[in-house]
């Protein structure tokens, strides 16, 4: 039925460019994200208007240091859950589509981050999680109807989460 799905041909152009001071490794370790620039290029500046006042966007981006390798991956270890002081050993081996790795077919990432001011079309973030010079495809308010009330896990994530709140107490989510 969608056969030709697979040889579809898509084509997204950056709206603009992540700026952050951190390097790379501080991003990987960070718990929380880093600050940073969003900056939208000119010839979109004019889609931020009404933005400024809400508290968080939802950045979509192009995850650009993925290689062709990672592309092809798709078994992955969530290694992210190392800075809550699990091994890799620890965690289980799981698909790709269940964890937000960079390492996927497509590396597109989707963070959500607060806004903390909006300077022309320059917005001042708190909690990236992506490096500098990552280029955005898109971005879109968070608004409460994207909320999601009662979230469900699956049994590896919701014992790692709950030894995570053993050794660091004050944990609410991973």
């Amino acid at each position: 039925m969608f056969s030709n799905m697979a040889s579809l041909k898509i084509e997204l152009k950056p709206i603009g460019i992540v700026h952050v001071e951190a390097g790379d490794e501080k991003v990987k370790a960070s718990v929380n994200g880093v600050p940073g620039i969003v900056e939208i290029f000119p010839e979109y500046e004019q889609g931020l208007k009404g933005l400024d006042g809400f508290s968080h966007v939802i950045l979509i981006t192009f995850l650009h240091k993925t290689g062709d390798r990672e592309r092809k991956t798709l078994l992955v270890k969530p290694r992210r859950l190392v800075k809550y002081g699990f091994t890799l050993e620890e965690l289980p081996l799981i698909g790709v589509f269940a964890t937000d790795s960079p390492h996927r077919p497509n590396p597109i990432g989707v963070s959500i981050v607060e806004l903390t001011s909006v300077e022309g079309r320059f917005l001042r973030v708190k909690g990236l999680d992506v490096f500098n010079g990552t280029p955005v495809l898109d971005l879109k308010p968070y608004t409460p109807d994207r909320v999601v009330q009662e979230v469900r896990l699956p049994e590896w994530y919701a014992s790692l989460l709950e030894k995570a709140r053993r050794v660091a107490p004050g944990l609410s989510d991973l």
